[in-house]
């Protein structure tokens, strides 16, 4: 009976591999990712690159409406708006694609996560693991990492794209997964 089951738990086991295999980091094509748009234009402030404050009154530049952070930031975009607006553009597509992709990449391995797995908040991010063995060994500096790359992938997803953003996607990485 052993000998019978062996080949087929062989043959189980095998075929059933990569439906388990976890993703390389690489396996995201940042051209095909749909990334919702969270934080809007008056959200961020387009001069100091941080949270608008709300107290603030709002402007509008080229059909934008923006928001400063602090009483001054308004004359400061006023003397160079070009420049500011392209800046705010990039910062806040950086902002959203960290917001949106956080949870695809694993702080720990850096691999594709396979989704509903332990997740974590850290730097106003949401992590998420991709096996039980990162539930149990991730640290703090895996999340610095895990940011850092994060951005470095935002900024490259920039060049490639721009600022363009997809509303109503089931995942932000529908159709953005290469096929193995």
């Amino acid at each position: 009976m052993l000998r019978r089951l062996t080949p087929a738990l062989f043959l189980l086991c095998i075929c059933s591999a990569p439906a388990f295999a976890q993703l390389d980091a690489d396996a995201v094509l940042l051209d095909k990712v749909k990334i919702p748009e969270a934080q809007k234009s008056v959200d961020l402030c387009p001069v100091y690159l941080v949270a608008s404050d709300p107290t603030l009154p709002t402007w509008e530049y080229n059909g934008v409406v923006y928001r400063g952070s602090k009483p001054d930031a308004k004359e400061k975009f006023l003397l160079d708006p070009d420049r500011y607006a392209k800046a705010a553009e990039k910062q806040r597509f950086v902002n959203n694609f960290m917001m949106a992709m956080s949870t695809v990449w694993c702080p720990v391995t850096d691999q594709v996560t396979p989704g509903g797995m332990k997740q974590w908040k850290h730097l106003d991010l949401t992590f998420e693991s991709c096996c039980a063995f990162c539930d149990e060994t991730a640290k703090e500096s895996d999340f610095e990492q895990g940011a850092i790359k994060l951005r470095e992938r935002a900024e490259q997803c920039y060049a490639l794209i721009g600022a363009r953003y997809t509303e109503g996607a089931k995942s932000p990485v529908e159709g953005a997964i290469k096929k193995p």
